[in-house]
Protein backbone atom coordinates (compact mmCIF):
# COMPACT_ATOMS: atom_id res chain seq x y z
CA UNK A 1 0.00 0.00 0.00
CA UNK A 2 1.65 3.33 -0.65
CA UNK A 3 1.11 6.37 1.97
CA UNK A 4 -0.58 9.72 -0.36
CA UNK A 5 1.03 12.51 0.60
CA UNK A 6 -0.92 15.56 1.79
CA UNK A 7 -0.38 18.61 1.13
CA UNK A 8 -1.25 21.32 4.61
CA UNK A 9 -4.37 23.85 4.03
CA UNK A 10 -4.30 27.46 5.83
CA UNK A 11 -7.72 29.27 6.28
CA UNK A 12 -7.68 33.34 5.48
CA UNK A 13 -7.75 33.81 8.96
CA UNK A 14 -4.78 31.22 9.53
CA UNK A 15 -2.96 33.71 7.27
CA UNK A 16 -3.98 37.02 8.60
CA UNK A 17 -2.17 35.43 12.13
CA UNK A 18 0.88 34.66 10.30
CA UNK A 19 1.06 37.73 8.57
CA UNK A 20 0.41 39.47 12.03
CA UNK A 21 3.33 37.34 13.68
CA UNK A 22 5.24 38.55 10.70
CA UNK A 23 4.93 42.13 11.33
CA UNK A 24 5.37 41.47 14.78
CA UNK A 25 8.82 40.14 14.71
CA UNK A 26 9.60 42.85 12.41
CA UNK A 27 8.81 45.53 15.08
CA UNK A 28 10.39 43.80 17.60
CA UNK A 29 13.36 44.01 15.40
CA UNK A 30 12.47 47.89 14.79
CA UNK A 31 12.88 48.61 18.54
CA UNK A 32 15.91 45.60 18.79
CA UNK A 33 17.64 48.15 16.68
CA UNK A 34 16.79 51.32 18.59
CA UNK A 35 17.60 49.89 21.39
CA UNK A 36 21.38 48.44 20.59
CA UNK A 37 22.05 52.39 18.87
CA UNK A 38 24.16 52.41 15.67
CA UNK A 39 27.48 51.58 18.06
CA UNK A 40 26.31 47.85 16.44
CA UNK A 41 25.60 48.86 13.11
CA UNK A 42 28.91 50.57 12.11
CA UNK A 43 30.10 48.11 9.19
CA UNK A 44 33.15 45.90 10.49
CA UNK A 45 31.86 46.18 14.62
CA UNK A 46 32.75 43.58 16.68
CA UNK A 47 28.82 44.07 17.74
CA UNK A 48 27.75 43.95 14.29
CA UNK A 49 29.66 40.20 13.96
CA UNK A 50 28.22 39.30 17.17
CA UNK A 51 24.84 40.16 16.07
CA UNK A 52 24.80 37.98 12.60
CA UNK A 53 26.45 35.09 14.52
CA UNK A 54 23.30 35.30 17.37
CA UNK A 55 20.97 35.88 14.12
CA UNK A 56 21.73 31.91 13.63
CA UNK A 57 20.83 30.72 17.05
CA UNK A 58 17.86 32.98 17.33
CA UNK A 59 16.70 31.21 13.91
CA UNK A 60 16.61 27.80 14.74
CA UNK A 61 14.94 28.92 18.75
CA UNK A 62 12.02 30.79 16.76
CA UNK A 63 12.06 27.66 14.44
CA UNK A 64 11.53 25.44 17.53
CA UNK A 65 8.62 27.87 19.30
CA UNK A 66 6.62 29.34 16.50
CA UNK A 67 4.69 25.55 14.91
CA UNK A 68 3.36 25.30 18.98
CA UNK A 69 2.31 28.95 19.34
CA UNK A 70 0.57 28.63 15.93
CA UNK A 71 -0.97 25.45 16.40
CA UNK A 72 0.81 24.06 13.31
CA UNK A 73 3.14 20.81 13.45
CA UNK A 74 6.90 21.32 12.66
CA UNK A 75 6.61 19.23 9.63
CA UNK A 76 4.07 21.36 8.05
CA UNK A 77 5.62 25.22 9.33
CA UNK A 78 7.49 26.08 5.66
CA UNK A 79 4.22 28.07 4.68
CA UNK A 80 3.76 29.81 7.67
CA UNK A 81 7.61 30.93 8.70
CA UNK A 82 7.82 32.11 4.87
CA UNK A 83 4.66 34.04 5.14
CA UNK A 84 6.13 35.49 8.35
CA UNK A 85 9.29 36.20 7.17
CA UNK A 86 8.09 37.63 3.92
CA UNK A 87 5.95 39.63 5.62
CA UNK A 88 8.87 41.45 7.50
CA UNK A 89 10.96 41.46 4.62
CA UNK A 90 8.53 43.73 3.11
CA UNK A 91 7.87 45.72 6.36
CA UNK A 92 12.00 45.99 6.16
CA UNK A 93 12.29 46.95 2.82
CA UNK A 94 9.95 49.77 3.22
CA UNK A 95 11.60 51.15 6.18
CA UNK A 96 14.68 51.40 4.96
CA UNK A 97 13.76 52.81 1.56
CA UNK A 98 11.29 55.17 2.94
CA UNK A 99 11.83 56.33 6.38
CA UNK A 100 14.37 56.97 9.01
CA UNK A 101 13.22 54.55 11.29
CA UNK A 102 16.42 52.31 11.71
CA UNK A 103 18.89 55.81 11.18
CA UNK A 104 18.89 58.39 9.31
CA UNK A 105 22.42 57.84 8.53
CA UNK A 106 22.73 55.62 4.96
CA UNK A 107 25.70 53.30 6.56
CA UNK A 108 23.56 52.38 8.98
CA UNK A 109 20.53 51.64 7.54
CA UNK A 110 22.88 49.60 4.94
CA UNK A 111 24.52 47.49 7.77
CA UNK A 112 20.62 47.00 9.41
CA UNK A 113 18.77 45.80 6.80
CA UNK A 114 22.21 43.48 5.29
CA UNK A 115 21.72 42.47 9.04
CA UNK A 116 17.69 41.82 8.95
CA UNK A 117 18.17 39.61 5.56
CA UNK A 118 20.43 37.87 7.20
CA UNK A 119 18.42 37.11 9.87
CA UNK A 120 15.47 36.41 7.57
CA UNK A 121 17.82 34.26 5.19
CA UNK A 122 19.11 32.31 8.30
CA UNK A 123 15.39 32.20 9.46
CA UNK A 124 14.53 29.99 6.22
CA UNK A 125 17.31 27.90 6.36
CA UNK A 126 16.97 26.68 10.19
CA UNK A 127 13.44 26.05 8.90
CA UNK A 128 14.07 23.97 5.81
CA UNK A 129 16.63 21.91 8.42
CA UNK A 130 14.14 21.51 11.25
CA UNK A 131 11.47 20.74 9.05
CA UNK A 132 13.39 18.31 6.77
CA UNK A 133 14.33 16.59 9.74
CA UNK A 134 10.71 16.65 10.94
CA UNK A 135 9.18 15.54 8.27
CA UNK A 136 11.51 11.99 8.27
CA UNK A 137 10.49 11.11 11.23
Amino acid sequence: MSQQNTKPTFSSNQYLLYIAIGFGIWVTGVILVRVLGPQFFEPGSPLLIGLFVFSVIFGFVLQMIVPPIIRVPMKDSLIPVSVMVATALICDGLAIAFTNVYSPDATIKMAVGGWLLWTFGTQVMASLILIGRANKI
